[in-house]
């Protein structure tokens, strides 16, 4: 089985291929991605035949011994695996505490409208939740106005069905793009967590998301739109 894993080789000729350009910090973003994404496969592999011998009686100190752990480890790791799926899993892991914060308030703000899905509006939502944060620092120091944006937010982010109630609520694919380029911000930055900037750089990264189209429109007159771009919001922050 080994010998139809792919090898090093193989996963450097991946990022290569997928890489839109041959800038070596942007394939170091696609190798991180890649890495993560592999781990969590591992992880939710594990995890499939953990549950699996569970369900076949399996003992918690059985499965420890297999994995070459203690018992409490296995249980803890594997009993913390399904919050740990619910809340994003790789990305969520190498958020700020201040950035957690943001993803379970744009769940929030999803829930509170009865959307069926978190869309990156609601993640803006989530984000200018806090007016202290770097990101609303920054978003007001350019010119900004939240409440301005707030207002706009509403009739984009239009209600679902509300059949989900009070269960999980999943990304939209827009949420998750937002999430990926926050990663890529925080290693170009060569910054150790995403934080609430890196979120907003990311937002703004994908231009054609509604949360990006609210931050540059938000319903402001036109000549006010152009008071925030994604070199505006870097500029600002070397200078924070």
């Amino acid at each position: 089985m080994m010998d139809s894993l792919p090898s090093l080789d193989d996963l450097i000729r991946l990022v290569e291929r997928t890489s839109p350009t041959t800038d070596p910090l942007q394939q170091l973003t696609e190798s991180v991605m890649l890495s993560g994404h592999i781990a969590d496969l591992g992880d939710e592999l594990i995890g499939h035949f953990v549950e699996r011998a569970r369900s076949s009686d399996a003992t918690w100190s059985e499965i420890g011994e297999r994995m070459g752990v203690s018992k409490q480890a296995a249980q803890k790791r594997f009993t913390m695996r399904g919050l740990r799926r619910r809340r994003g899993g790789f990305f969520l892991t190498h958020f700020t505490d201040e950035a957690r914060l943001v993803a379970r308030r744009a769940v929030a703000h999803a829930r509170e409208a009865g959307s069926d899905r978190v869309g990156s509006e609601h993640v803006l939502l989530g984000l200018i939740d806090d007016p202290e944060s770097l990101a609303c620092r920054a978003i007001t120091g350019l010119g900004g106005s939240i409440e301005e944006i707030r207002a706009a937010a509403h009739p984009v982010a239009e209600p679902g069905d509300g059949s989900r109630g009070s269960g999980h609520i999943p990304f939209s694919p827009d949420a998750k793009k937002v999430l990926e380029l926050a990663l890529r911000e925080t290693i170009h930055r060569a910054d150790r967590r995403i934080g609430t900037e890196h979120i907003l750089l990311g937002i703004l990264r994908d231009g054609k998301s509604p949360g990006a189209r609210l931050l540059l429109e938000g319903g402001r007159s036109a000549p006010a739109r152009a008071w925030i771009t994604h070199q505006a919001v870097e500029d600002w922050l070397e200078l924070a």
